[in-house]
């Protein structure tokens, strides 16, 4: 793996911000509670809930059960039933209409039921291993829950866990995860990882190519995944990046960065086309509320076929796009201290982008539509 460094954020800011419009994000009514990290987040329906979590900055550890709904319509939130006890680092998915929130802080493998309708938390069966920090996710009417690299399915109408195929990553706190379709995603440190449930099997997908290793923010919207701030090796330094994934061409794009402050241990959640990220701490805890909206933006970040391979790269890199006037595009390379090291006119479908005697590190490419970007991200030659 290569480095990462903070020198490569102050590349995103000086060379490709100025590149980049406008981003695609708008503040919201804050959160309803006071401010915290490591709570959790999830929707159910047409609406989103979040809380739990905790504040420690003046030496006491404060933890938290309330519990609150945001309704998008209205731009508002309004206080729900309490957990059944203060905690914090949970896990957490909805299958149907009806929440699901366990492990954590002091709750060993106890697992609950929420209902919207009722207003109401149930006990249910906890999965046989339980710890803080791990991350769910629900497809196809089960839920799933992490321990390590360990996968467990829950069947709401059985109320049963079942262990599936282990993770092809080890030990990692703080990941990420999102669905699409009808696969999940978990972003381990800088690993991706791709599980299937039809044939449960994992396979590695690109690796993420940013800066932050743990402690982000994730959703999917319109078929991609998103990864929003989060930590810099350890917990000190902080990340405003705002990463997209595509799964058809495997590729990460580094979009505008996120306009509040960066933060790790925030809570994400998708409703319809729209991702939501709130709560959070850069060392003093949050309570602002952000909505991601990529139509804001389909113009500036335009959507075409993009392929970039392989990444990580020895020799060349291949660049396949499909778009209609190939000389309205041009390619970017920049070097970590931001000096312009390629630019050429795409041409043809297909543009091969050789190493030459460039040295191993990490480079941003920027795609140019008539001398505005319209694609970034990152590309890294071994």
């Amino acid at each position: 793996m290569v480095k990462k460094s903070i020198l490569f954020l102050g590349l995103t800011i000086s060379c490709c911000a100025s590149l980049m419009a406008s981003n695609a994000w708008n503040e919201k009514t804050h959160f309803g509670g006071v401010g915290r990290h490591r709570g959790t987040g999830i929707a159910i329906g047409t609406k989103g809930y979040m809380g739990l979590g905790h504040y420690n900055g003046t030496g006491v550890n404060y933890l938290f059960a309330d519990w609150w709904e945001f309704d998008p319509s209205s731009n508002s939130w309004s206080q729900k039933a309490d957990y059944p006890f203060p905690t914090y680092a949970v896990s957490a998915f909805s299958i149907g209409m009806k929440g699901y929130v366990g492990c954590g802080v002091s709750a060993g493998n106890l697992f609950y039921a929420y209902d919207p309708i009722a207003n109401t938390w149930s006990p249910i069966t906890g999965p046989p291993n339980g710890s803080t920090d791990m991350n769910g996710f629900a497809l196809n009417g089960k839920g799933y829950y992490l321990y390590s690299n360990l996968l467990y399915e829950y069947d709401p109408l059985l109320d049963l866990w079942t262990q599936k195929t282990d993770g092809p990553f080890g030990w990692s706190s703080w990941p990420s995860t999102f669905v699409i379709g009808d696969k999940a995603y978990v972003k381990a440190g800088y690993g991706l990882y791709e599980y299937k449930p039809s044939t449960n099997q994992w396979i590695a997908r690109a690796p993420f190519p940013g800066l932050t290793d743990g402690g982000a923010a994730s959703f999917a919207v319109n078929g991609k995944g998103y990864i929003v701030c989060g930590y810099i090796g350890w917990l000190s330094e902080l990340s405003n990046e705002v990463w997209e994934f595509d799964p058809a061409t495997n590729t990460w794009t580094l979009l505008a960065e996120f306009p509040g402050n960066g933060r790790r241990f925030s809570s994400g959640f998708a409703i319809g086309n729209k991702g939501y990220v709130g709560i959070g701490t850069t060392g003093t805890n949050m309570r602002d509320f952000w909505e991601f909206d990529k139509i804001l933006t389909e113009e500036e970040n335009e959507i075409f076929n993009l392929s970039i391979y392989p990444n990580p790269a020895t020799e060349y890199v291949n660049v396949k796009m499909a778009v209609e006037n190939f000389e309205d595009y041009k390619i970017l390379l920049f070097q970590a201290d931001g000096k312009l090291v390629y630019s050429s006119q795409i041409l043809e479908q297909n543009t091969i982008i050789e190493r030459n005697d460039l040295p191993a590190g990490t480079y941003i490419y920027s795609i140019l539509k008539e001398d505005k970007a319209v694609r970034s991200g990152q590309l890294i030659f071994e």
